[in-house]
């Protein structure tokens, strides 16, 4: 089950401020969001898997959960959102759709999910000819102005490569979080 909004924005809210440095870190709090009922769950599963109750990043993930709405109206401000009203920017080639999910990825993954999010870019045409068939394709065809219809192709083709039938691509993306990435693009992208 993808976590609560209220947890992903204490991960992308302690990343963008300097709380998270370390990639364990970025897993321990992930970890902690999926097993997380309510703020309470998230702050004792924050200290099983090592992040202490002493440090700065526990003390920071405890206030935003205290005073939500408060993090809330800094939220867009922090993360670089567009304000509310204003109309969302195309997805495709959109270095946002980058930028947005650092603060969820250990290096490691997010090298993974630049390449696959260029590869994606790039063949996310109308006609994209496939040089090794010798054949035209449609299979990531859609308007690219449509970012829910864009993002829906985005995250089947991450979901593809999580569940390869390739061995060597998915040992190379075991673990990595392609549900959650998605939901923060689509909340950033078509809301």
């Amino acid at each position: 089950m993808v976590p609560s909004f209220e947890y992903i924005d204490v991960i992308m809210l302690a990343y963008r401020l300097g709380y998270v440095r370390y990639d364990e870190q970025k897993v321990a709090m992930i970890m902690a969001a999926r097993e997380a009922t309510d703020a309470l769950t998230f702050m004792t599963a924050l200290e099983k898997y090592g992040i202490s109750s002493r440090t700065q990043l526990h003390k920071f993930a405890g206030k935003v959960l205290a005073a939500p709405a408060y993090y809330r109206n800094q939220y867009p401000l922090i993360l670089g959102l567009r304000k509310e009203g204003q109309a969302a920017e195309p997805f495709l080639k959109n270095l946002r759709a980058l930028q947005l999910v650092e603060g969820i990825l250990t290096i490691k993954q997010y090298d993974l999910y630049s390449d696959a999010y260029w590869w994606f870019v790039h063949n996310h045409q109308p006609v994209f000819f496939d040089a090794k068939r010798g054949q035209c394709i449609g299979v990531y065809a859609t308007d690219s102005q449509d970012n829910d219809s864009t993002l829906d192709r985005f995250d089947d083709y991450l979901q593809h490569l999580v569940n390869h039938k390739s061995k060597t691509i998915r040992e190379r993306f075991e673990g990595f979080p392609a549900d959650i990435v998605t939901v923060v693009l689509k909340r950033a992208f078509c809301t």
